[in-house]
């Protein structure tokens, strides 16, 4: 199945050469998770990201239980910074 996965900032170089900008489609097997996503991206799990799917916040808690769909759009953030 192919998920579109947007980065941003410095998590960019994250996404497999062939990206669009900041944007790469994966190619995933059903039942895939977002934590898989970020394990493909070679990111932590537990990292402190902002991870959105279809625009709806995934917590941590369920990264590795949410199961991504045919078409779903997953942005990867880094945290933000306050000064």
């Amino acid at each position: 199945m192919r998920v579109e996965v947007k980065a941003t900032g410095l998590l960019t170089k994250h996404l497999p050469p062939e990206r669009r900008g900041n944007v790469a489609d994966f190619d995933l097997e059903e039942g895939s998770t977002p934590a898989d996503v970020l394990r493909l991206m070679d990111l932590p799990a537990d990292g402190s990201y902002l991870v959105v799917l279809n625009g709806e916040n995934v917590p941590k808690a369920e990264r590795a239980s949410r199961v991504l769909a045919e078409n779903d759009k997953l942005a990867i953030m880094p945290p933000l910074r306050g000064g």
